[in-house]
């Protein structure tokens, strides 16, 4: 987390599989090259039976190479990986091994890795039935283990993920982008290629980039390259790579007298070059995802043919045809009219465009995503808190902060406080369902009771911290809320109390110590100067009531207290400002003493600071507490307190210092009358701007918030 000290990178797991060469890896290396890697570093994981992985490369970049047993010695594979990942700590792991990524991203789920991607690099095809009995085993398990989904192209996710996931724009489309400056047609490499493979500058050369086989399908190729070299004597076939095929290819050629005309040229890494050399780039796969190759013969002008069964994403051009593979005749018609033309290539695969967006993406799923959730749509103390929490980490890059509630009345100071949120239709298990797999978070941070019994059931899938804001009657003693809390309690890792008594209070204290912190509430007081400067009006209020009207805090009993006061001062103004269900009660209980005139009863106000800044006292008369978050504010406006002896309040207030602490009616008129000498309240707001340098300590209370995620976490934010 920000801190003054550099940032390190984010370090992606890149599952490769058995790295021989292939589009894949190539596909992985084109990102890797150019991605910003001040900001992410991969780290390659492959099967320690792997050809052809370039070391040298990879260090000299900044990444790693950890190799591991191979998946065929499948208790040896998930029982190290499994290890890897816990002790490397990785936020994300990407898979690239198609429906194999079931194993790897299940031992990064096991390891509590949050980010866990399955990437679909390829299709199948009815002709390798002996393959696929496997990729059709593992296929209904691609979703089960991953929480991100990205594929090669549209058919590439249809066929791993389903249309429904597709549909529903669950996966993502990573294109294979490729490096376009050094895929280029150069003449001069054309003429030196050719020559140094022994070929004329006149030769008609058709080319193939792939491994040998069965997918690659390069017997029908040369059946093609056979019709082909019967009406056009100077044709030449190209084939790079190398695979288990690579001797029966070379034996049916021999068998079709073509050995003169078709080069073998092995494994090479000057492939970008090589497509210079040729005139018609031929791929008669039995399935592809997005063939690298294809972009890239695409970008250097190579007119390219097609199988069928390739994606239609992969025509970026016009030079490029579909061919039926089970008509050599055909095809090789198709190749013969074929030629050079311009390169060119769609922004989606240029690899300098793409793996901004890739960063960005890996970036965004690193943060720590932490969701607060509540259940009321109302803005009091708990939702103030929760919107200060999420402000203290706003300009924090390592961390991501969503409100998620349903949306009322507190709508509008969301939108002024520009807090991120999901909007709730309702407050239930479902809803709540929904927005967890929407935003995917590390922690849920609950707010209140309900909303820590609801998070508690999704324990297996997320940490919870539950955030207890008052000593609420209802958890003294033996009732449902208790109990429910109890119950919830035993999934929750961390719960904090805004007060020592809330906690000693609660029934069942002795159960939830060890995971329990007391932790005092702080607010912003510069941010309070700012609220008031925006209100132009000026108040004549004397008191000012700023809380819910709700039983909790107990508005029947100022009125009934108010109208003591007004009765020896009838010039005495007092503001009620809140709403809730009492409302109208309160309204005919002003009436009933007679003192309407003097209590305004102002309903909720998005910015009453300066109402209760140019006030003489904040009054609060309610039955329960945690730290009010308004006694905190007042202080910090200089404002005095006079409230009954609740929970928090007590630890604030300090008896004619700050405020007062009153237990009866008559000490409240008391206090509220002694208040009115402006001797004795000048006094009260220098002692209240004391004890703001000490109460109010933003940086202590971000660093314990902190400290508590990252003891959930078990690790270092």
């Amino acid at each position: 987390m920000a801190g003054g000290k550099t940032k390190e990178p984010i370090v992606v797991a890149q599952i490769m599989g058995k790295w021989v060469g292939g589009g894949v890896e190539a596909v992985i290396m084109n990102y890797y090259r150019h991605i910003d890697r001040t900001k992410v570093q991969f780290d390659f994981i492959c099967d320690e039976d792997s050809t052809n992985i370039p070391y040298e490369e990879i260090e000299k970049l900044g990444g790693k190479v950890i190799l591991c047993p191979p998946y065929q010695k499948l208790h040896k594979y998930m029982k190290f990986l499994e290890k890897l990942f816990r002790e490397n700590k990785y936020r994300i792991v990407h898979s690239n091994i198609n429906t194999l990524s079931v194993f790897p991203l299940k031992a990064a789920k096991k390891a509590g890795v949050p980010v866990r991607i399955a990437h679909s690099h390829s299709t199948s095809n009815p002709k390798e039935w002996k393959k696929n009995l496997m990729k059709n085993a593992l296929r209904p398990f691609s979703k089960k283990y991953a929480t991100d989904y990205f594929a090669c192209s549209e058919l590439a996710g249809r066929y791993l993920f389903g249309n429904k996931a597709v549909n529903a724009n669950k996966v993502k489309i990573i294109h294979n982008a490729i490096d376009v400056d050094k895929f280029r047609y150069d003449p001069a490499a054309r003429k030196r290629i050719r020559r140094e493979i022994g070929l004329d500058d006149n030769d008609f050369v058709i080319g193939h980039i792939g491994r040998f086989v069965e997918q690659k399908n390069h017997r029908f190729l040369i059946d093609v390259f056979a019709e082909v070299k019967k009406r056009k004597k100077n044709a030449k076939l190209v084939l790079v790579g190398q695979g288990p095929l690579e001797e029966e290819i070379k034996e049916k050629v021999k068998s079709l007298n073509l050995e003169k005309d078709v080069v073998f040229l092995g494994q090479r890494n000057d492939t970008n070059k090589l497509y210079s050399v040729f005139d018609v780039f031929c791929l008669p796969s039995l399935y592809e995802g997005l063939p690298v190759v294809g972009v890239e013969a695409q970008t250097n002008g190579v007119y390219c043919v097609f199988s069928e069964y390739i994606t239609k994403e992969i025509m970026i051009s016009d030079d490029a045809e579909y061919v039926e593979i089970h008509n050599a005749k055909s095809c090789s018609r198709t190749i013969e009219k074929m030629r050079r033309r311009e390169g060119h290539v769609a922004d989606e695969y240029d690899v300098s465009n793409q793996c901004r967006s890739l960063e960005d993406y890996y970036c965004s799923r690193a943060k720590i995503r932490i969701m607060h959730l509540i259940s009321t749509n109302v803005y009091s103390g708990a939702e103030n808190v929760a919107c200060q929490i999420i402000n203290m980490f706003k300009e924090d890059g390592d961390v991501d902060m969503v409100y998620v509630a349903p949306v009322g009345k507190n709508a509008e100071i969301l939108k002024e406080k520009n807090i991120k949120h999901i909007v709730l239709p309702v407050f239930n298990r479902r809803h709540v369902s929904k927005a967890i797999a929407e935003y995917a978070p590390d922690i849920i941070h609950a707010h209140d009771i309900k909303a820590s019994v609801v998070a508690a059931s999704f324990y297996k899938k997320t940490c919870i911290v539950s955030h207890v804001h008052n000593n609420h009657e209802g958890m003294r003693k033996k009732t449902i809320k208790s109990l429910l809390f109890d119950m919830a309690s035993r999934k929750i890792q961390k719960i904090i109390w805004v007060s020592d008594s809330a906690l000693k209070s609660y029934r069942y204290s002795n159960k939830v110590l060890l995971k329990s912190e007391t932790l005092y509430n702080a607010i912003d007081s510069e941010e309070l100067i700012k609220k008031i400067e925006e209100d132009e009006n000026n108040y004549g209020y004397d008191f000012v009531f700023l809380g819910r009207l709700t039983y909790q805090k107990n508005p029947e009993r100022l009125v009934a207290i108010a109208s003591r006061v007004i009765k020896n001062n009838k010039k005495i103004k007092i503001a009620i400002i809140g709403d809730g269900e009492l409302k109208e009660k309160i309204e005919r209980l002003a009436t009933n003493y007679g003192i309407g005139g003097n209590i305004i009863i102002a309903g909720f106000m998005q910015n009453p600071y300066k109402v209760l800044s140019q006030s003489k006292a904040l009054i609060m008369t309610s039955r329960f507490e945690g730290t009010p978050m308004v006694v905190l504010e007042a202080i910090a406006l200089g404002v005095p307190v006079i409230s009954t002896p609740v929970d928090g309040v007590k630890k604030i207030i300090v008896d004619g210092k700050n405020g007062y602490i009153c237990r009866t009616d008559a000490d409240f008129a008391n206090k509220m009358e002694t208040i009115m000498d402006k001797k004795q309240l000048n006094a009260l707001k220098n002692g209240c701007k004391e004890l703001n340098k000490t109460i109010n300590n933003l940086n202590h209370y971000r660093s314990r918030i902190l400290a508590i995620y990252e003891e959930c976490l078990g690790s270092k934010l």
